[in-house]
């Protein structure tokens, strides 16, 4: 077993972050569609947009401002950055939460080499951004189940509020924490403390709040829309998937072990801290098993819980089989080296039947110029589209071409914020425009045939066809106003 000291822990997390930030500069991706969008965010900021709340837009802009470059690698650069505080607020979270230094240093390096950290420290994502808040928000806390103290109180709310700017998800905490103080009168917080907490965090969502008010509650119809519930539907195959898919999220030795842990609480046998910690993470988890019965749940959306999830997991292979936790970082620390090479090296990393493993985060770009050649052929420096992928990457790759970028759309509540934010309307009249689609298009009852039919040889749109057609702007306006 490796000697892991809170100095180990730290040195380790810091040598990661360094290693990931110089690989980064060599990473050959594109922005994923996500991140394209979170970065034209960053070009226009504001207290809410269709999708997610603010933060991540202001963590870029940030970030791009502090480089001087809108280039991928200062759009992205916050990741290891955030995840490195992450696991150093961790390390005291621990502590103070399991009475142990030796978890507190092992469950901070374990964070950083977490497989779903590793992964989304080369990329950039709302979970990343949320993930430093919601560790101070548990070192505060940890505190305050102890002691009244009115500035701990403050700076948890503060921290439960900029979390919830950061994602949503955040506000599991403030429903576990509940759990925890109706099950176990040792986690409760002061009355006083959690009302300043309350306040202090509504004060920071507020402005969030007011704008899904001015804005027809769009972000959050936008997550209701996500949970696509259509009934009791019981899809025990994505319910599988789904649990399968956290062994790879947190590692299969942390993972395991956390389900040991709710087989030990089932029988009884787990200790008060087990008690505390499994409240603070699983019911996350079976929040999010239940919404994959009911329709279906992407592999990171229980992310919030494996803050107290590695802890929890960590405090129990301490007591049971310490040596596993080198297994652990083994496994999980291999995992994370090989992400990192694979973004540097992604046109050649493929699959054995050829496809390219980090397919859609490839031939963005390259679409984009396409269309940009395309249109300039045409005569035209307005580029419509109704594909969001194609969209979110003509706005970031053609950033300083001299195009107009404008999204296809039917008058009605927008399906996404390119629709909301660039629609083409008819004041467009007969403009010509290049319009790219999948799809056949006529005008006025004729067919038009396209200008060109792009079909890239190589990432994400590999096997798709897009056809550009040049056309008065007025013959795909026709609904609007």
């Amino acid at each position: 077993m490796i000697r892991m000291t809170i100095r180990t822990s730290i040195a380790l997390i810091l040598a990661i972050t360094a290693f990931r930030l110089v690989m980064l500069r060599y990473d050959t991706t594109d922005l994923f569609v996500d991140e394209a969008q979170y970065w034209l965010w960053s070009q226009h900021l504001d207290f809410g947009y269709y999708s997610k709340p603010p933060m991540i837009a202001w963590v870029i802009h940030f970030f791009t401002l502090l480089g001087g470059s809108q280039d991928i690698f200062w759009v992205r650069a916050a990741s290891p950055v955030l995840h490195m505080a992450t696991a150093l607020l961790l390390i005291p979270a621990t502590m103070r939460l399991t009475g142990s230094r030796l978890a507190g240093a092992w469950t901070g390096v374990s964070y950083a080499t977490l497989p779903g950290v590793a992964l989304s420290s080369i990329f950039m994502s709302t979970d990343t951004v949320l993930f430093p808040f919601l560790a101070l928000t548990l070192l505060c806390y940890s505190y305050l189940i102890e002691r009244r103290s009115a500035g701990f109180a403050i700076v948890m709310g503060l921290s439960i509020g900029f979390g919830t700017l950061s994602k949503y998800a955040m506000l599991y905490f403030v429903g576990t924490a509940i759990i925890s103080a109706f099950f176990l009168p040792k986690t409760r917080i002061a009355i006083r403390d959690s009302v300043l907490a309350m306040f202090s965090a509504v004060l920071v969502i507020a402005p969030n709040i007011w704008w899904n008010a001015t804005h027809g509650g769009a972000t959050l119809k936008h997550t209701s829309d996500n949970a696509d519930w259509h009934g009791l539907n019981f899809h025990l195959d994505d319910a599988a998937a789904f649990i399968g898919s956290q062994f790879g999220v947190i590692g299969p030795v942390l993972f395991a072990a956390m389900l040991v842990v709710f087989y030990r609480l089932i029988r009884g046998k787990t200790s008060l801290t087990e008690k505390h910690l499994f409240i603070l993470s699983w019911p996350i988890v079976l929040v999010i098993v239940f919404q994959a019965l009911m329709s279906h749940a992407y592999a990171n959306w229980a992310a919030t819980a494996y803050a107290a999830g590695v802890m929890l997991a960590v405090f129990y292979l301490l007591q049971s089989a310490p040596r596993l936790l080198t297994t652990s970082l083994i496994i999980n620390g291999v995992t994370s080296i090989i992400f990192v090479f694979l973004a540097v090296y992604s046109h050649d990393a493929v699959l054995p039947g050829g496809k390219q493993i980090l397919s859609r985060y490839l031939g963005r770009s390259d679409l984009s110029w396409s269309i940009a050649t395309t249109a300039g052929r045409a005569g035209t420096a307005t580029i419509v589209a109704d594909d969001r992928d194609i969209l979110a990457d003509l706005f970031y790759t053609l950033r300083d071409e001299p195009f107009t970028i404008r999204a296809r759309s039917n008058g009605d509540f927008p399906n996404n914020y390119y629709e909301q934010e660039f629609p083409l309307t008819s004041d467009s009249g007969d403009e010509t425009i290049l319009y790219v689609t999948s799809g056949n298009v006529s005008c006025h009852g004729t067919t038009v045939d396209p200008v060109a039919t792009l079909a890239p040889s190589t990432g994400y749109w590999k096997g798709h066809k897009i056809k550009a057609y040049a056309l008065p702007a007025s013959c795909i306006t026709n609904r609007l106003t």
